[in-house]
């Protein structure tokens, strides 16, 4: 029996070139890196909504959505860096 290397072709998402040769798209350090920049932007944005309705120039419901949004981009960079923490302790604990 003669076992053949799969087809490249055909492990590949339609309209791809195949695995051999391809570099991925972003790094996964800059996904995080984005991920926190967009966060701290979110939450810069809530902060200054609720100085402006404070001081009367722009509507309060407008300031807490922005503020829950914030709040919800924070919980889920949480979550992502608690699942990566628990990964990696995962690998460490791996025998060799």
């Amino acid at each position: 029996m003669k076992i053949m290397a799969p087809n490249p072709a055909l492990l590949s998402p339609q309209g791809t070139k195949g695995m051999a040769g391809e570099t991925p798209k972003e790094e996964f350090g800059d996904v995080l890196s984005k991920m926190v920049n967009k966060v701290n932007d979110m939450q810069q944005e809530s902060d200054q909504k609720i100085s402006s309705s404070l001081m009367g120039d722009d509507d309060l419901h407008d300031a807490m959505l922005s503020l829950e949004k914030a709040n919800i981009g924070l919980k889920l960079l949480v979550q992502v860096r608690n699942k990566l923490v628990s990964a990696y302790e995962e690998l460490f604990r791996m025998p060799i």
